[in-house]
């Protein structure tokens, strides 16, 4: 089962662009009247069935549809990496388990701090269709870690930043995490965080927390705390019930 990000609507008609209408005529061989699954990217599946091929691109007629609300929502501010693969490696992942926010950070450590955003985006977009994703993450432009800590300043929610300076130390994330929602936390560079960048996180209100005694790669550790925080979620808010 395949599922076909739309270009746009309108009114009972569906619209997509030619890179993914090429996928599901020439790679998937769909045809007119076949059915099909579409996403809006914002939460709502549709099924629909194809009635023409234009130059533009596909267009279909939506049957039903159905709404899924987002649960769980954890935004990941992580350092660019060095090789280009492995951030990318951690955006597609982490979008297939269902990350909500994606911010390339730019840390005193960070090797190389660039991104083609255009190649991450269709990554990213390419992900959700294989995982049938409901919702496409919001992937921010990279930005410095100070001015992202002066954007999230005011911002009233559980934010954590691991970190392995004092890794015996430190709670680890499950144990912080107390299942509300949203959450919002920060991964270092090869390297880790400096200690001056983690003092002036955990100044502006970041608790820091552990991911266990294991030393992990920048993008395992990305990837990682989403599906923690997706299963402490779940977990947590059951206990409640």
């Amino acid at each position: 089962m395949a599922l076909f990000l739309i270009d746009h609507q309108e009114d009972n008609r569906l619209f997509f662009d030619q890179e993914v209408s090429h996928h599901m005529l020439r790679s998937l061989r769909k045809q007119t009247g076949d059915l099909i699954h579409a996403g809006d990217g914002q939460g709502t599946i549709f099924t629909a069935t194809i009635e023409s091929e234009t130059r533009q691109g596909v267009e279909a007629r939506i049957v039903s549809q159905e709404f899924s609300p987002k649960d769980w929502k954890i935004h990941v501010a992580c350092s660019l990496i060095k090789k280009e693969s492995r951030f990318e490696n951690f955006l597609e992942k982490a979008t297939e388990i269902g990350v909500h926010r994606i911010t390339p950070l730019i840390c005193e450590r960070t090797l190389k701090p660039q991104l083609r955003e255009s190649r991450a985006r269709k990554i990213i977009h390419s992900a959700v269709q294989q995982s049938f994703n409901p919702y496409v993450p919001i992937l921010e432009s990279p930005i410095k870690l100070e001015e992202h800590l002066r954007n999230m300043k005011e911002v009233n929610q559980e934010r954590f930043i691991a970190t392995a300076v004092d890794r015996e130390q430190e709670v680890l994330l499950e144990q912080q995490y107390t299942g509300r929602n949203p959450v919002h936390i920060l991964i270092g560079p090869e390297g880790d965080f400096t200690p001056f960048e983690v003092e002036m996180a955990m100044e502006a209100g970041w608790i820091p927390v552990s991911l266990g005694k294991n030393r992990l790669r920048t993008e395992t550790a990305a990837t990682m705390v989403v599906q923690i925080i997706k299963s402490c979620f779940y977990l947590k808010n059951e206990m409640i019930k």
